[in-house]
């Protein structure tokens, strides 16, 4: 036996187990082998996500890890080819049900939701050749993952988000995401000048009843919300989105920066789900009341 609160890595396991059972059926089809549960596969590949390394690494590891395997009752060691058909295989709304289940595990109560957009680089060239290339053509641009989230500044957790290839502008998908908050009911929204936009400030304000707090662009002459931020904008409010860059930052040291999978829906796959083992991981914290090494 093992004490669960001894290893960091056991615990997100577990919780990454529970989840996964919460939300996903034993077996994807009843003529299935029936060697591995679909929550045991989920939870190895949020572990996996957790350790930043590639399939054939990590299930090397997992032979070494017997506590990891007594978390999720495995049997046997599945081959790295099982999880990487387990997640080609798996639907990316089925990443955004187990995300909306986790986050109805904290106490989220009129959040004060914050908006942002960061990238994931999609290519595992090195910086130096990066940077070669940048210098030889002056148009070059390389694509990357755009993800967009909605944060609760209290809990620093993210409530639901937008993944789409690159380059993006972060407006493109603001509305969308702000309407996915709705059913926390948000008392209101700090966002950055990006998003300046008046349809924004009227869907926050009619729809959503809840307050917007943008900076106006210079030279805005028009709009009803977008004049009225002059007097109703507050510093204190809007200051709070350096909340959503912290999330950012852990996103990309925990869980890591680059995406290595090969074309663009496993890309947006593979970021959701580093958006939802930064929740889950967000959940253990909480769960254990420890401090987390990162």
């Amino acid at each position: 036996m093992f004490n669960l609160c001894d290893n960091e890595l056991i615990k997100f396991t577990f919780v990454s187990f529970v989840t996964a059972k919460m939300s996903l059926s034993e077996y994807s089809c009843e003529k299935s082998k029936h060697t591995y549960t679909q929550p045991q596969l989920m939870a190895l590949t949020c572990l996996m996500k957790r350790l930043r390394i590639d399939y054939r690494l990590f299930i090397s590891i997992i032979q070494l890890m017997p506590e990891i395997q007594l978390v999720l009752d495995l049997k046997d060691i599945p081959h790295y080819t099982t999880l990487q058909k387990f997640f080609k295989r798996i639907k990316s709304e089925v990443i955004d049900e187990i995300m909306d289940l986790t986050v109805t595990q904290f106490d989220i109560k009129n959040p004060w939701v914050v908006l942002d957009g960061t990238g994931h680089s999609c290519d595992q060239a090195s910086l130096y050749y990066t940077d070669k290339i940048k210098k030889q053509s002056k148009k070059w641009r390389k694509s990357y993952t755009k993800n967009q989230i909605a944060i609760d500044t209290e809990n620093q957790v993210i409530l639901t988000h937008r993944v789409a290839k690159g380059p993006r502008h972060d407006s493109k998908d603001a509305i969308a995401l702000i309407r996915k908050t709705k059913k926390y009911k948000p008392v209101g929204f700090s966002l950055d000048k990006a998003y300046d936009y008046e349809k924004i400030h009227k869907v926050i304000n009619e729809e959503l009843n809840a307050t917007s707090m943008i900076p106006r662009k210079k030279g805005a002459k028009n709009g009803k919300y977008r004049l009225a931020m002059e007097s109703l904008f507050s510093k204190p409010k809007y200051h709070q989105r350096s909340i959503v860059k912290t999330v950012i930052s852990v996103i990309k040291r925990v869980f890591g920066d680059k995406n290595q999978s090969r074309n663009d829906k496993l890309r947006n796959k593979e970021t959701k789900l580093k958006n939802l083992c930064y929740d889950i991981y967000r959940y253990t914290k909480k769960t254990f009341n420890v401090k987390i090494q990162t």
